[in-house]
């Protein structure tokens, strides 16, 4: 995705399922972490499930310095506890088992609870490079602010989903599709819900359905799978059987590609 506008994120690494990883959630939490499935709607692991947030998390820290972890009486992280981290997060990318020891020694947990599962994404079976991307969303802790790392990342910016939604459409940024209808999805829930609030407790039970997209090659179109022409095209798709949701059917089944 070199060049192009997305959300901080990344790869799950062994180190996120570890026991000192998954030893960061707290014990009350650990139920309502969200359950994810498969593109064939088989039930994941609790294990990958849990991994996959704390890698969002990690990513998340990572790349913009933002860290979502309480103390163990629910307190948010201090600037003090902040600062020592932030030391470190130049080594957590490239250790990533350095984000679970760090947090141990200063005695902070993950808020997993502040995570809305918002959607799942993958990339088309024509496409070389692939990745099955899980999407999150989470509001932003008290006194922190987010920082570019100049790492995986050369700049940063906060701007509501319409505006991002405007500057992809007049082409002062380029958007991955994913990230695009990402945010498609997120200025609909605004414009419904107006408060943060609102939007949490909306969305937190939301239906989340696989996303994978088939290529027109000869017109560089990519196909939604609510498109009426999906299933006539070839190469691996979601199974006829999944229901979308109308707010995604609401949005476009087909746009041009970006590459």
């Amino acid at each position: 995705m070199g060049g192009m506008w997305v959300f901080p994120g990344g790869t799950l690494c062994p180190a996120d399922t570890s026991a000192d990883s998954l030893a960061l959630i707290p014990e009350a939490a650990l139920a309502g972490c969200h359950r994810l499935r498969d593109l064939e709607g088989n039930a994941l692991p609790a294990t990958t499930c849990l991994g996959l947030a704390i890698a969002a998390a990690r990513e998340t820290f990572e790349e913009t310095g933002v860290l979502l972890a309480t103390t163990a009486e629910g307190h948010h992280c201090g600037s003090e506890r902040l600062a020592r981290l932030h030391d470190r997060q130049r080594a957590i990318v490239s250790q990533p088992e350095l984000f679970a020891t760090s947090l141990q020694e200063e005695r902070l947990q993950l808020d997993v609870r502040r995570l809305v599962y918002w959607s799942h994404w993958i990339t088309p079976s024509t496409v070389p490079k692939r990745f099955d991307t899980r999407f999150f969303l989470a509001s932003l802790p008290p006194e922190q602010s987010a920082t570019v790392d100049n790492i995986e990342a050369t700049e940063l910016c906060w701007k509501t989903p319409a505006s991002l939604i405007a500057a992809s459409d007049d082409g002062t940024m380029t958007l991955s599709r994913p990230t695009l209808y990402n945010l498609m999805e997120l200025d609909a829930s605004v414009r419904q819900h107006v408060s943060l609030n609102a939007i949490f407790a909306a969305e937190m039970q939301r239906e989340v359905v696989p996303v994978l997209p088939k290529i027109r090659k000869a017109e560089r179109m990519i196909v939604m799978p609510w498109d009426a022409e999906y299933h006539m095209l070839s190469s691996d798709g979601v199974s006829r059987d999944i229901s979308y949701p109308q707010r995604l059917r609401s949005l476009p089944s087909r746009t041009t590609s970006e590459r």
